[in-house]
């Protein structure tokens, strides 16, 4: 019976075969789990406090290394501070400085009236509200504290309050604000070796360097506190600055394994690249801190789950008691969802009188009567770059540092260069990808499920496992009078099988070339993909893809390297075909899923022949790109630190001598490259590789 093509895409469960919807996230959590076991069994070892302090210092340099480290030098913070408002009791200042040079950060500083002497500093960090600083939640915090005696300072993180760092005076906000902006900058800060999160850290940093420069703050008397993100900026400078006397992270410690089961995604910053391979977890956030006065503030029904909190707080209590200090270490349990709530502001504030102030934890909330959003602008405009065209943002810091970091490129001049090259990129790829190639010697055992007859073509829908627990899909297409052992191409689509009926045009173009053509599943696509783990799309941002990317970050690998091996597993299964001449195998990308068979092709000297269609064509466009198009550039093909090693026309050389053609190539924008552009990017670079072996064939 004849068939049409829609009939070689899978229906779900692999036509019946097999339930591989989940196989992805549990093929991470898997490998989480067993990082995770080795993490607990570590930490249950430590039984002395030389044993605890060599672990906190590793872990302090590790996470300092992989955001990309901090700043050497602390430049001049320029600050501007001027009377905003006076209340009964006490004064608003508005407060602009410079973190960095032209890195300005916009702050509110509450200052008690009639101090008699110096007295202890708080820095407020802000969550994940628009209004940051202004927000009445975190207003009440501060005017709280303030009214305790205590001077306060809350400032704008980036993306947020007076800080968006992709606004447009005329056009307003180019990309959303808060945490979308924070992992549209984030992305780019992981192509280089950087991780957002240090902006925040170092914004933080240089709050306390203005607070101790303030006559009436004593500098040994310095607490921190903030919910949500700012929960998350609370832990990351408990771990990163000595001089906090005191700290209280709200509504953000659990623990990365009960937050896994959840399928949240968190923002770029919170998700640190190798944190659950090397065994940085929350509760180590909390035992950098010993033994100085911690408090946990926690929500009973916060989507941070509570039962990670309770076992990050288990920890921390054990190593606090190393110390003889228990009673230094306190959570405290708000009964409501994700807030800074009136229960965890009261806990703050006592546990700051009570640690920083030696007073009585006497304090009860109350009314409290906020400032208009407006009232409390520190710029003219609202927005730091409308009022300082000329500042600088998130993006022109990272590509400062890419311009620092930038590797030489070396140049091949003879063939034996070129073989030691290609050599050492191989492995150079294999290690950054974090690829275990002896799973390659594994036994391929595929199941050709159906045979669907589409006229002068056979097409046959098989599977099999690219490793234990992950299983690949394939539709096999060739013309029934062709030879019998044929060349073969490996067909890689963005969505895989699914796209067979509308890709017929390139497969059939294939296949008049005599060619057996293999449309390939990568793990999480066509007849394998996966399910939604979240409420967001499976490719918006925060939706499974996303997620899933991030955990595998924090593994210390990326789904594009997972979906790369199994390309390369997909040859493994072509080259054990009959009818296919394992000498002449070629490779068809197109759109994302170009990357994928660009990689494979590389790490494979025995695919001969490439075609790789729309093309991301430079991971350094995308860095010099300040708004790039997310539908190109996501983290389907993210590699953290990639730009360290390597861009992708310094792997062009590893194709020498195979046949190789690259059609519309795409900038960071998703245009097609100008030349100007191809010039300046591939042809000066491609020169420099190339004075032995003939170009690529490059189709604009």
């Amino acid at each position: 019976m004849l068939k049409n093509w829609k009939s070689l895409s899978f229906s779900p469960f692999i036509d019946g075969y097999y339930d591989t919807e989940n196989q992805l996230p549990a093929y991470i959590y898997r490998k989480a789990r067993n990082y995770f076991r080795r993490e607990y069994e570590e930490k249950s070892l430590i039984k002395t406090r030389e044993e605890f302090e060599e672990r906190r210092n590793r872990i302090r340099r590790f996470f300092i290394n992989t955001i990309g480290g901090l700043p050497e030098e602390k430049t001049p913070l320029n600050d501007r501070t001027s009377l905003l408002i006076e209340k009964n009791g006490y004064k608003i200042y508005k407060v602009l400085y410079e973190s960095l040079p032209k890195f300005y950060v916009t702050g509110l500083l509450y200052i008690p009236e009639k101090l008699e002497s110096e007295t202890a500093g708080i820095l407020f960090v802000s969550g994940h509200a628009k209004s940051a600083k202004a927000y009445p939640p975190y207003q009440k915090v501060c005017i709280d504290l303030v009214q305790n005696e205590f001077v306060v300072l809350a400032i704008d993180p980036i993306g947020q309050g007076e800080r968006l760092q992709y606004w447009d005076p005329k056009k307003g906000e180019v990309i959303r604000w808060g945490t979308y902006e924070h992992s549209y900058a984030g992305l780019q800060h992981y192509l280089i070796g950087n991780n957002i999160a240090k902006r925040f850290i170092w914004d933080g940093i240089r709050g306390i360097d203005y607070l101790i420069e303030r006559k009436e703050v004593d500098p040994k008397r310095i607490g921190v506190t903030g919910s949500s993100g700012g929960g998350t900026q609370t832990s990351y400078l408990m771990l990163v600055d000595e001089r906090i006397s005191a700290a209280a992270p709200c509504t953000y410690i659990t623990s990365r394994e009960e937050y896994m089961y959840t399928g949240q995604a968190h923002d770029a910053e919170q998700n640190i690249f190798g944190a659950i391979k090397y065994g940085l977890n929350y509760d180590d956030f909390l035992t950098s801190f010993a033994p100085k006065p911690l408090l946990i503030g926690a929500a009973a029904y916060d989507f941070f789950c509570i039962e990670g909190t309770l076992k990050s707080y288990n920890i921390a209590k054990r190593i606090y008691s190393l110390y003889g200090a228990e009673d230094k270490v306190k959570l405290v349990v708000g009964p409501h969802v994700h807030m800074y709530s009136d229960y965890l502001r009261e806990s703050v504030v006592n546990w700051f009188r009570v640690h920083l102030m030696e007073l009585e934890p006497t304090f009860k909330v109350d009314k409290i009567n906020v400032e208009d959003e407006d009232t409390l602008r520190v710029t003219a405009s609202g927005q730091v770059l409308e009022d300082f065209p000329s500042s600088k943002t998130v993006y022109h810091l990272n590509l400062d540092d890419w311009n620092r970091v930038k590797p030489m490129r070396q140049k091949i001049g003879d063939l034996k260069s070129l073989e030691r090259y290609i050599k050492d990129k191989r492995r150079e790829i294999i290690e950054l990808l974090y690829l275990d190639m002896n799973l390659r010697d594994n036994e391929i055992y595929p199941r050709i499920i159906s045979t669907v007859n589409l006229g002068e073509y056979i097409g046959e829908k098989l599977f099999f496992f690219s490793e234990p627990g992950i299983t690949l899909t394939g539709s096999v297409i060739y013309n029934k009078n062709g030879n019998r052992k044929r060349p073969a191409m490996i067909v890689l689509f963005e969505n895989g099988t699914d796209s067979i009926e509308d890709e017929r045009s390139i497969i059939k173009s294939l296949i008049r070339e005599d060619n057996l053509v293999f449309v390939l599943d990568v793990r999480g696509v066509g007849g394998v993909k996966v399910r939604k783990i979240n409420p967001a799309e499976v490719n918006e941002i925060y939706g499974t893809e996303f997620r899933l990317a991030y955990d595998a970050f924090m593994l210390g690998t990326s789904t594009f390297a997972l979906r790369v091996f199994d390309v390369l597993r997909g040859f493994d299964y072509l080259i054990k075909r009959d009818d296919v001449d394992a000498n002449r195998i070629g490779i068809y990308g197109k759109d994302i899923a170009s990357l994928y068979a660009f990689f494979a092709m590389v790490l494979e000297p025995r695919i001969k022949r490439g075609i790789f269609e729309n093309m991301l064509f430079s991971y350094e466009d995308v860095v010099e790109t300040r708004i790039y198009n997310r539908k190109i550039v996501n983290e389907k093909i993210l590699v953290p630190g990639i730009l360290k090693h390597f861009d992708i026309v310094d792997l062009i050389p590893m194709l020498a001598g195979r046949k190789v053609e690259f059609r519309k190539l795409i900038d960071a924008k998703g245009r097609i490259v100008t030349k100007e552009k191809l010039e300046e990017k591939w042809n000066s670079v491609i020169d420099r590789y190339y004075p032995v072996i003939n170009k690529p064939t490059i189709i604009m």
